[in-house]
């Protein structure tokens, strides 16, 4: 059986990161295109809109409220240390020769560049999609939440499940941040 080379691991890892950079970036150009502010599109009656909303706080809204300065940058930080977590944890990926852990890392690293690239450019984010019930809803979210999120779920499932030897064939020693048992 033939294995990826690290340097065919980040590139599965930088193509899904610029897919989902690309996506999200897209998404939201076209919400801002054609949605006023806070504008809301019925997609599926009774559970799905387009919505046009600011988010300043965190993913699907949560601590959304005043946008300020100290907020802003307080958030882009804690994506800055969220890609360099993502990024260490590339760094075993290639070593282990995990196409699929390369690929669900690519996804959460895409989407809080995403985001981030929002945080920097408007000082909030853009959020579109609005699933609800009734009077129930979901915080707005985008196509960046949803890589991070399906992402990072993926990706515990990954770890908490996958015998040691399913991830390639590169041998894990005792020094592997994650542990696969």
């Amino acid at each position: 059986m033939q294995t990826a080379s690290g340097k065919s691991i980040l590139g599965t890892f930088f193509l899904v990161l610029l897919c989902v950079v690309g996506a999200d970036q897209f998404t939201k150009h076209l919400v801002i295109s054609h949605l006023m502010l806070y504008q809301s599109i019925p997609v599926a009656k009774g559970w799905l809109n387009l919505v046009y909303v600011h988010n300043t706080g965190v993913a699907f809204g949560f601590f959304n409220g005043p946008n300020t300065l100290p907020k802003t940058l307080f958030f882009s930080g804690v994506t800055l240390i969220a890609v360099l977590v993502v990024l260490y944890f590339l760094s075993h990926a290639v070593r282990d020769r995990d196409r699929v852990q390369a690929v669900l890392l690519g996804m959460i690293c895409g989407g809080a560049i995403g985001n981030l690239i929002d945080r920097f450019r408007l000082g909030s984010v853009i959020d579109f999609v609005d699933v609800h019930y009734k009077q129930y809803h979901w915080p707005a979210f985008n196509v960046a939440d949803s890589a991070i999120s399906v992402g990072v779920v993926l990706l515990i499932l990954l770890l908490l499940f996958r015998k040691p030897h399913e991830a390639g064939e590169g041998d894990r020693d005792a020094s592997s941040p994650v542990s696969y048992r």
